[in-house]
């Protein structure tokens, strides 16, 4: 009898246990993180990241759940940069610009300079300007994506030449140097802007040509940033076609996926597009053959309201490209709650996001909640998962597998991704 009493307390006992440690699981699980988060970019980027010539990533990255915001003591001034993808950029840049000081101090430059103060084209240095990019407030644009997708308002294009620009020669000469110091042509970062345009000037008034300026290097230039595939092809229409003729050539391929005109106008409108973005964002789903619901994606692409959500939406577009080129075949793109995402022959549904650090913050519980009800009511109990690009916080990858979720991060070797 003590037995039997001795076994039944001791079920008991085990129910209690279990009882206290699924509700503690629960509670860890929807634990919901205050934002800012504050990282240590020690931590978060490679060692020989950190710190270069001309530049100097300060220790602590805030992040809004989704992005990091990183602050970088340069040469240059203070630079903020929203997104690990942006900041693969500027350092490209920044590196870039080593080479450009070093093209202004040869003899070859000094002489085409001396030349183009001589003629006509004098008053033309001052031609091109482009905003500057600042970062305000806690949230940064792709946080603030995910709390509300699909609101926006465009405007015409300020990143087409004008003909005194493209007459004399100053746009495509830009473009080329561009390309040869491996940077965006249309980039917003001032100082690559004033040293890109310097050199334009120069080149077009003193006729210096690319192989002229860069055989007085001493060491070729090598950037950061490899681009690979499509975008290696995109950046060189970049190089070789003015934005009016990418816009027909993308206009072509977006009609060509079924795009509706006055959808397609919309996105090639939108100023948050300079020529490049757009040119890549189209290039990456085009080689997407024969996936319907590519228009899904143009239609959110075309909502975004700053340029950190347009690069954000070019680089889903490179990743999407990427999963069907080297992980699996996809059978179309649908729309889940506003967001586009993959799905698979065999249902699955698969969102692969550009994300530094994902946290259980109440903004991703809530689009977690109302992304698996949609996928439910679509298409019933069925595989999700979530790729990115960073990592996942402990409780967020508790939290999402805990609702049914498969989640992979650190997935850009498997995608063999373009970089930014």
């Amino acid at each position: 009898m003590m037995i039997k009493y001795y076994f039944k307390g001791l079920f008991v006992i085990f129910l209690l246990a279990l009882t206290w440690t699924t509700q503690a699981y629960a509670e860890t699980v929807t634990e919901v993180q205050a934002i800012p988060i504050t990282l240590q970019a020690s931590n978060v980027l490679p060692k020989e990241m950190l710190a270069g010539l001309n530049y100097k990533i300060k220790e602590t990255v805030q992040n809004d759940g989704f992005v990091n915001t990183y602050e970088l003591d340069t040469t240059y001034g203070l630079v903020r940069v929203e997104s690990t993808a942006l900041l693969m950029i500027r350092l490209n840049e920044i590196k870039a610009l080593q080479w450009m000081e070093e093209l202004k101090e040869t003899q070859v430059f000094m002489d085409a300079l001396k030349e183009a103060t001589k003629g006509p084209l004098k008053t033309t240095k001052g031609l091109v300007t482009a905003p500057v990019e600042t970062v305000t407030g806690t949230v940064t644009g792709i946080g603030r994506w995910f709390s509300d997708v699909g609101r926006a308002v465009v405007s015409s294009d300020p990143h087409q030449e004008g003909a005194v620009k493209t007459a004399i020669g100053y746009a495509a000469a830009k473009r080329k140097f561009a390309y040869e110091f491996g940077v965006d042509p249309y980039s917003s970062f001032k100082p690559i802007e004033e040293a890109l345009n310097d050199i334009a000037w120069t080149a077009t008034g003193g006729g210096l040509t690319v192989k002229v300026a860069f055989a007085a290097i001493k060491d070729v230039p090598g950037t950061v940033l490899k681009a690979t595939g499509t975008a290696a092809g995109m950046k060189k229409l970049v190089r070789d076609k003015s934005p009016a003729e990418l816009d027909k050539l993308n206009k072509k391929k977006l009609k060509a996926m079924g795009v509706p005109d006055n959808l397609l106008e919309k996105f090639l409108e939108n100023p948050n597009y300079n020529p490049q973005e757009k040119t890549l964002l189209v290039g990456a789903l085009n080689s997407i053959k024969g996936v319907p619901g590519r228009d899904i994606f143009i239609r959110q692409a075309s909502l975004a309201k700053e340029e950190s959500v347009a690069r954000f939406m070019r680089l889903r577009a490179e990743m999407m490209a990427d999963y069907r080129a080297h992980v699996s075949p996809i059978s179309r793109v649908v729309e889940v709650n506003g967001v586009a995402l993959l799905q698979k022959k065999d249902g699955t549904i698969i969102g692969i996001f550009p994300l530094d650090y994902v946290a259980w913050t109440s903004a991703l519980m809530k689009k977690e909640s109302d992304s698996s009800t949609s996928i439910k009511k679509l298409y019933g109990n069925i595989d999700k998962e979530l790729w990115i690009t960073g990592k996942f916080d402990p409780v967020a990858r508790n939290a999402l597998q805990a609702r049914g979720w498969t989640v992979e991060d650190g997935v850009g070797d498997k995608l063999i991704r373009v970089h930014p």
